[in-house]
């Protein structure tokens, strides 16, 4: 029973670690690849789109020029922010391999307590009650 508690536990470090390297590299990406995407000019874009016939019947103009409006207002704002998201970049990821650390060392704290759980209930050598051997 206590090496299935191990084994839980390394499977679960894995899969926590594997989790964590995926989301710094996600990260890294998105931070040096939204600064080179966000350069093209969103509205002319939009503008561009035009809504298919078949789909006209269904949507309101207005309301989609509406969305268009909400998504260059968006993408105007990331725009000022993405200056302020590369110097985090520089932050965030040893903040996230310190909520490994953590993470991991609860994970840790866990599994001992259940290790030494399961060895108050089950004791390894247990004397046998009186009277069944002799």
């Amino acid at each position: 029973m206590k090496t299935i508690i191990w084994i839980l536990f390394f499977v679960t470090l894995a899969a926590w670690t594997g989790m964590t390297a995926i989301t710094v590299h996600v990260v890294d990406w998105v931070a040096h690849k939204s600064g080179t995407a966000l350069q093209n000019d969103l509205s002319t874009v939009l503008d561009a789109t035009t809504l298919p016939s078949w789909l006209a019947l269904w949507i309101d103009p207005t309301w989609l020029e509406s969305i268009q409006a909400g998504l260059v207002a968006t993408n105007e704002g990331v725009r000022q922010i993405m200056p302020w998201l590369a110097a985090g970049m520089e932050w965030l990821n040893p903040l996230l391999w310190t909520l490994w650390a953590l993470g991991s060392l609860s994970l840790l704290i866990i599994t001992v307590i259940g290790h030494r759980l399961l060895g108050s209930f089950f004791p390894a050598n247990r004397p046998s009650p009186p009277g069944i051997n002799g």
